[in-house]
């Protein structure tokens, strides 16, 4: 069967993320790219370039979505006991299950993320569950906030390592829990007495 036949009317740009997704777990970042993600999908380079720009306009989409997806999986195990610790737990797995969208959402291809405003507003919202997680601790904005730099920290070094072979991914759950049960968040320092 031709592939250009394929594609039949639908939603051709989430077709395009769909395609560039699976490139991109199949065989890494280098390897999408708007024509051979067209080609999956069975319609012209064209008709891609009418839903994205570029190529890093679509990696930015694809980002976007996993920054959505990674929101969607912290705020839903943050519900119940510690859930910071069960929001970092959700961003580790969603870390190993889906390491090239891992890789892509905070790697160096995307670094000026004020260029794509859906990809922005995209980590924004991660960015505000964990602001969230640590409020009782410290309420101050992300980039001044001890607390949440230090937990967005360990989870995130704990999941690059997953993700680039260092730590052992047959136990990775179960490390990982242990390590988040054992850390203590830095308080926030007191505040100057009043004169």
């Amino acid at each position: 069967m031709n592939s250009r036949r394929s594609y039949r009317h639908g939603n051709l740009p989430a077709a395009l993320l769909a395609a560039a997704r699976q490139i991109l777990d199949e065989n890494g970042l280098q390897a999408v790219g708007l024509r051979e993600t067209a080609r999956r999908v069975g319609v012209s380079a064209t008709a891609a370039y009418r839903h994205f720009t570029s190529k890093e306009d679509l990696l930015a989409s694809v980002a976007a979505e996993g920054f959505h997806e990674l929101a969607a999986a912290m705020q839903s195990a943050s519900r119940g006991a510690n859930p910071l610790s069960r929001a970092g737990l959700a961003y580790i797995e969603f870390a190993d299950q889906n390491r090239g969208l891992f890789r892509l959402m905070f790697g160096p291809v995307l670094a000026e993320r004020t260029k794509y405003p859906t990809l922005q507003a995209a980590t924004a919202g991660v960015e505000a569950l964990l602001l969230r997680g640590v409020a009782d601790l410290d309420q101050r904005p992300l980039n001044d906030n001890l607390a949440a730099m230090a937990a967005w920290g360990l989870v995130h070094g704990l999941s690059h390592l997953i993700v680039d072979g260092f730590f052992p991914a047959a136990r990775a759950a179960v490390q990982a829990e242990e390590i988040l049960a054992k850390i203590r968040l830095p308080r926030p320092p007191a505040s100057e007495p009043a004169r």
